[in-house]
C-alpha cells in the first residue's frame, strides 16, 4: 500500500494580511507520490524575447509570453504554471500563456528577484535576491528568508516535494570567486557542499540527482551527481561551454543551453542529451534561439466527488471521507475526538459549526430537530470512543431535549451551546472554541455563504487554534455580539469582517472599550463565489486541496466546510458551470492546487462543472483524473476520467502531517478605522 504526503502552506502574506493554520496536510484521497516522481515529459520552455515553448526536438514552437525582459522560466511540479522573472519581479502564467499574475514586485520590495523555482508540491516559490534565498507562497506574499545561516547564494533549484534545494554558493560574503553547489535538506535543515567548483545546479524532480556545470580547462562542462554525494559523473568533454541544465521529469534526459566553436565561428543553442549508464547521446540542437531551458512535468491532479443519496447522505459521506473508524487507522484519515450536531432544518444555527468542529476535532453532522437519525447514530458510534463529547448547537427549539437524551443513551456526553438567537449562539460557540481569540471573523447571520466559508477558515487552525466566527444582523450588531466584541482588544485580536454587511456593521458600531482607532481586515468581493475566493486568497497562502459546494445548498456547504477545513478552503459554484470567481481562483492557484473535492452529486455540481475544475487546476483538460467516493467510501476503480477512460482510484489516502506555520503577517489589506 502506497502512502503519500503533501503539504499545505497556510499564511496571510503581504498580499493577504495575516497567517492561519496549524497543520500542513493533504486531504483524504489526494495523491502526491514522490518515489520515482510519476510525471510525463512535457514541453520545454525557454527565454527568447519572452517565454516560448517547444517539444523535445525543438519543433512546434509556441509563444507563452511576449515580454522581452522575461527570463529564467521554471515549471510547477504538475506543469500547470510557469514562474519567471521580469525586471526583478516574479510573474506566473498558465501553460497556455493566459492568467498572468505578478507574485513578487522586486522594485517595491527593494530587492530584484532572479532564477525562481517551484518547491514543496508547487506551494512555494524560491528565488534569489541580494545574493540570498527567499521563499514566497506560490500565489504571492511576503518574502521569507530561507537560510538565515546561508552565504552568498544564487540559482536555486528545488525538487518537487520540498525535501531538497540545490543552489550555487560563492562563499559567505560573495568574495569567493570559485563557486560550489550546496544541497539543503529541509527535513534535517542541514546544508552540504555537494560539488566544489560547481555552478548552475539543476535538481531532478524526484530529488535523487543534481546536474551542474564545472569549469575544466577553461570550459564550462556538464556533470551530474547523486544527492547523497555519490556517483559524480562528467557528461561532456569538449570545447563547448554549457549552462542552465534542466532534467526531463520522467526520463534520463537533460536539456541544456550551450556555446561552442564550429568551423564558421561560434554555435549557440539548446540541445537535449540522453544519459545512459555508459554513454551520453546528444540530439540535434534546436533550430531557434533561447536560453535557460526548463522541462515541463506533466502530472495528473485529482478531482474527487464525495456524495450520498441525498444531502444527509452526502453529509455522512463527508464524515466517512475524513474520519477514521474507531480502532482503525486508514492512511490519510484523522481520528475524531468529538462531534458537532446541527439541525438539518436550521441553517442559521449551522453557520459557525465548522469552526467548532475544527477546534474540537470531529465531524459536523446533520440531524432532525427532535431525534438523532439512524445514520447519524451509526456515524457517531463509528468515529467516537465511548464517553466522547457531542456538541449540540442551538437551544431546545433547534435540537430538542430528546436529541440530548439519545446522545447520552448512545454512551456519549452531550454538551449544548446555545443562546436566545443565532447571534448569541454564535457567541456561545466562539467562547467554547477559546476564551482569548487571536482571530475573529464577522459574517452575516442572514445568509449562509460568507459565514460557512469563514467558519471553515477558522476551523483550519485545528485543536490549537484560536479563531472564532460571530454573526452580524444585516448592517448592525446585536447586543450579544457587540458585548462580546467589546471584551476584546483589536490591537491583540485580528478583526476580519467577511462581506460588505459585516464590514459596515463593524465600522458603524461604537465600542466603549476599544481604542479610538483600530485596524481591521475586510474581505469584500462581488458575489458569494467571489467573497469565498477572496477569503481563500487571504487566509490560505497556497492550499494543496480545495472544496467545492453548490451555491444554493447550505447543507452541502456545511458538509464541505467541515470535511475540508484543515485541508483547504470552501469555494462555491453553480450546478451546471464552474462559477467565474471560483474558476479564476483555481487557475491562478493551479501550481499549488493538486486536488479539488466536490461535495454532492451531479444535482449539486454537474459533471461539466467538475470537469471544468479539473481542467482549471491542471496543465490541460486531460491532465487530471477523477475519483468518486460514494457514501465517502473509496471504490476499487473510478467510473470515468476526463479522458473518457477508467482511472484507478488512489491506492491509499496520504497521511496528515502537522507542521508549525509562520507568524501572522500584516499587509496592505489591513484598514485603519476611526471610531
Amino acid at each position: 500500500m502506497k502512502i503519500s504526503a503533501r503539504h499545505r502552506l497556510v499564511a496571510f502574506t503581504a498580499a493577504t494580511a495575516l497567517a492561519a493554520g496549524t497543520a500542513i496536510a493533504l486531504a483524504p484521497g489526494a495523491s502526491a507520490d514522490v518515489a520515482g516522481w510519476p510525471a510525463a515529459d512535457g514541453r520545454i520552455a525557454l527565454a527568447n524575447n519572452g517565454i516560448t515553448s517547444t517539444d523535445a526536438t525543438g519543433g512546434d514552437v509556441k509563444r507563452i509570453t511576449s515580454g522581452t525582459e522575461n527570463q529564467s522560466p521554471a515549471w510547477s511540479p504538475d506543469g500547470s504554471r510557469l514562474v519567471f522573472e521580469d525586471v526583478g519581479s516574479l510573474n506566473t502564467v498558465s501553460a497556455t500563456g493566459t492568467t498572468k499574475t505578478q507574485v513578487y514586485e522586486g522594485i517595491e520590495s527593494g530587492a530584484s528577484a532572479s532564477h525562481p523555482t517551484y518547491w514543496t508540491y508547487g506551494r512555494k516559490i524560491v528565488y534569489s535576491a541580494a545574493k540570498k534565498l527567499y521563499s514566497i507562497p506560490a500565489g504571492g506574499g511576503t518574502p521569507v528568508r530561507l537560510l538565515p545561516s546561508g552565504g552568498c547564494d544564487t540559482l536555486p533549484s528545488g525538487d518537487a516535494t520540498g525535501k531538497f534545494l540545490a543552489f550555487q554558493r560563492n562563499g559567505t560574503g560573495c568574495t569567493t570567486t570559485t563557486p560550489s553547489v550546496v544541497l539543503y535538506d529541509a527535513t534535517t535543515q542541514t546544508q552540504t557542499t555537494l560539488a566544489p567548483g560547481g555552478r548552475s545546479p539543476a535538481l531532478s524532480p524526484d530529488g535523487t540527482k543534481v546536474a551542474f556545470v564545472r569549469t575544466v580547462d577553461g570550459h564550462r562542462q556538464l556533470f551530474s551527481i547523486n544527492t547523497d554525494g555519490t556517483g559524480e559523473r562528467r557528461l561532456t568533454d569538449d570545447a563547448g561551454d554549457y549552462d542552465t541544465p534542466s532534467w526531463a521529469p520522467a526520463s534520463n534526459r537533460l536539456v541544456v543551453h550551450f556555446e561552442r566553436p564550429v568551423s564558421a565561428g561560434t554555435q549557440e543553442g539548446t540541445v537535449v542529451m540522453t544519459i545512459t549508464a555508459d554513454a551520453v547521446t546528444e540530439g540535434e540542437p534546436f533550430a531557434f534561439g533561447g536560453v535557460s531551458p526548463a522541462w515541463q512535468p506533466l502530472r495528473k491532479n485529482t478531482v474527487f466527488r464525495v456524495w450520498g443519496a441525498d444531502s444527509n447522505g452526502s453529509n455522512i459521506a463527508g464524515s466517512r471521507w475524513t474520519w477514521n473508524t474507531v480502532g482503525k487507522s486508514e492512511p490519510g484519515l484523522m481520528n475524531a475526538s468529538s462531534a458537532v450536531l446541527v439541525s438539518q432544518d436550521s441553517p442559521s444555527y449551522a453557520l459557525t459549526a465548522a469552526a467548532l468542529a475544527g477546534k474540537k476535532h470531529g465531524p459536523v453532522l446533520l440531524t432532525p430537530e427532535t431525534s438523532v437519525s439512524s445514520s447519524v447514530q451509526a456515524e457517531l458510534k463509528r468515529v467516537l470512543k465511548p464517553g466522547a463529547t457531542v456538541y449540540l448547537v442551538g437551544g431546545t427549539s433547534i435540537l430538542s431535549g430528546s436529541v440530548a437524551s439519545k446522545i447520552t443513551s448512545l454512551g456519549f456526553t452531550p454538551k449544548r451551546l446555545a443562546g436566545t438567537s443565532r447571534y448569541s449562539t454564535s457567541v456561545a460557540v466562539a467562547k467554547s472554541v477559546t476564551s482569548a481569540p487571536d482571530y475573529v471573523f464577522l459574517a452575516t447571520g442572514t445568509d449562509y455563504h460568507s459565514a460557512l466559508a469563514a467558519a471553515s477558515a477558522a476551523g483550519s487552525l485545528g485543536t490549537t487554534g484560536k479563531a472564532v466566527v460571530v454573526l452580524n444582523d444585516g448592517n448592525t450588531l446585536t447586543s450579544s455580539v457587540k458585548s462580546y466584541l467589546n471584551t476584546l482588544d483589536p490591537d491583540d485580536t485580528y478583526m476580519i469582517p467577511v462581506g460588505a454587511s459585516a464590514k459596515y456593521a463593524l465600522t458603524h458600531t461604537s465600542f466603549s472599550n476599544w481604542p479610538s482607532t483600530y485596524t481591521y481586515y475586510p474581505v469584500v468581493a462581488t458575489g458569494h463565489d467571489g467573497t469565498a475566493a477572496a477569503l481563500a486568497t487571504m487566509w490560505w497562502g497556497a492550499p494543496g486541496t480545495v472544496a467545492l459546494a453548490y451555491t444554493d445548498s447550505w447543507r452541502g456547504g456545511t458538509t464541505a466546510g467541515a470535511a475540508m477545513n484543515v485541508f483547504g478552503p470552501l469555494l462555491w459554484t453553480d450546478v451546471t458551470t464552474l462559477s467565474s470567481a471560483t474558476k479564476s481562483y483555481l487557475v491562478k492557484g493551479a501550481a499549488n492546487i493538486n486536488g479539488a473535492a466536490v461535495f454532492g452529486g451531479t444535482g449539486s455540481v454537474s459533471t461539466t462543472a467538475l470537469n471544468s475544475a479539473g481542467a482549471a487546476i491542471s496543465a490541460s483538460s486531460s491532465q487530471w483524473k477523477y475519483a468518486p467516493y460514494y457514501n465517502g467510501v473509496e471504490p476499487m476503480a473510478s467510473s470515468y476520467s476526463s479522458a473518457g477512460s477508467a482511472e484507478s482510484a488512489p491506492a491509499a489516502r496520504p497521511g496528515v502531517a502537522p507542521r508549525p506555520l509562520a507568524e501572522p503577517d500584516l499587509g496592505p489589506l489591513s484598514t485603519r478605522h476611526q471610531q
